[in-house]
């Protein structure tokens, strides 16, 4: 069995790909910023999930994670780099310096996070980010902090993997849709994010649960032959 860490653990594709790597029988180190959240999931995953809380916008809280779990933890097996925020949608020409969080906790944690694991990776182990299909193949006017900052994720995504090829695996995914708390925000809540994924190729967004089964295999063995690529996973959404 393995030890994983997964960012934005406590809801989600986090949370999904946090239980099916717990019930595989894997070690999960779950990073999230709700306690509350945080215990449920530990209890949820009888011994396998270990809460640790975590603000990804602040960096000293990362590099305090990596020291608190240095002696516990000495070998990571994979990472999940999901945690992630939209911001607040603006046109590209008033964007300003607020958006700097988004920037921080989408790319640079990710960079960070890899950065302090490098050395605690064993070999063979597989890294995933989460970018997105926005930032990949749509560019939408309101979100130019979020596209850039997911479209500069995969550009480290293939960097590492070409950096540390044959040692370590780096890909992305890049979902579309997914019905999760976070896009319902970005809609303007649940009922209108239904509604426009009507319009979906095939009627309805993902399940968080979907996308995590992605994420599984490309942290495990069986994606050995799969490097530095960014995944579409999108249901078809991109092709209309």
């Amino acid at each position: 069995m393995k030890t994983y860490i997964v960012t934005g653990a406590t809801g989600g594709i986090g949370e999904a790909t946090t239980l099916q790597l717990a019930k595989e029988g894997h070690t999960v180190l779950a990073l999230g910023r709700n306690t509350e959240k945080g215990t449920v999931l530990e209890q949820e995953g009888q011994g396998n999930i270990h809460f640790f809380q975590v603000d990804l916008a602040k960096p000293p809280e990362i590099q305090q994670f990596f020291d608190d779990t240095t002696t516990d933890f000495p070998t990571i097996d994979g990472i999940f780099n999901n945690a992630g925020t939209f911001g607040k949608p603006v046109a590209p020409e008033r964007v300003t310096d607020a958006q700097q969080e988004v920037f921080q906790v989408n790319y640079h944690a990710p960079e960070q996070i890899i950065q302090l694991a490098v050395k605690r990776l064993s070999k063979g182990a597989s890294i995933v980010n989460n970018s997105a299909i926005v930032g990949h193949v749509k560019f939408p006017a309101m979100l130019l902090p979020y596209a850039s900052s997911k479209s500069a994720l995969i550009t480290l995504t293939k960097t590492y993997a070409a950096r540390f090829h044959g040692k370590y695996r780096f890909n992305a995914i890049c979902p579309g849709p997914v019905d999760t708390a976070l896009s319902h925000s970005l809609y303007g809540g649940k009922d209108k994010f239904d509604l426009a994924m009507k319009h979906h190729l095939r009627g309805n967004a993902a399940q968080p649960a979907e996308i995590a089964e992605v994420v599984c295999f490309l942290l495990s063995d069986k994606a050995s032959y799969i490097n530095g690529q960014s995944l579409v996973v999108d249901g078809g959404y991109t092709l209309t």
